[in-house]
């Protein structure tokens, strides 16, 4: 099965979908249970979507890309805590799975690509934060399904770039 990067984003938004919509209907009756079937399913996703992206050495690359967003909805949640603004909450699925998308995806390494690609969640974030104050019912179904493609375009934006850089103007 010949395996890419958008074979990756797509299974690893489905998983990340079905856990977070599983979660979000968890947390109704147990918040603690809903919170950890949010957090295992972004695990998941982000294994997913390495292994079905087919980087070299996937086993270390997912573990590594799921710690880090796990840490990244952690950060937020105790920002949340402290602040006591659920815009804060609300962002911490997106920008954790956008983080495991961030570190996950072939290239690996590349600072401006990186760099890239994190703007691209922080905007995707911005905008599923915003939804949520408008309609959360809306923020529930879109939140899951934003992060990944963003770092997929990110990508492509960033490949743009560097092709129109290297052009030569006559």
């Amino acid at each position: 099965m010949k395996q890419s990067k958008w074979l990756g984003i797509g299974v690893g938004t489905l998983i990340a979908a079905i856990a977070l919509w599983f979660g979000l209907i968890a947390v109704q009756s147990s918040r603690v249970t809903g919170l950890t079937v949010i957090a295992v399913g972004i695990v998941f996703a982000v294994y997913a979507m390495v292994m079905f992206s087919g980087v070299d050495d996937g086993q270390t690359v997912a573990f590594n890309a799921s710690l880090y967003a796990i840490v990244a909805a952690s950060t937020l949640t105790i920002v949340f805590t402290a602040t006591g603004s659920p815009s804060y909450l609300v962002a911490a699925p997106v920008f954790a799975v956008g983080v495991g998308g961030t570190v996950g995806l072939e290239p690996i390494g590349d600072t401006a690509r990186m760099l890239t690609r994190i703007v691209g969640v922080i905007v995707v974030c911005g905008i599923a934060v915003a939804v949520y104050w408008v309609d959360n019912t809306v923020y529930a179904v879109i939140a899951p399904l934003i992060p990944l493609p963003a770092v997929g375009i990110a990508d492509r934006v960033f490949d743009r770039g560097k092709q129109v850089l290297a052009e030569t103007t006559d």
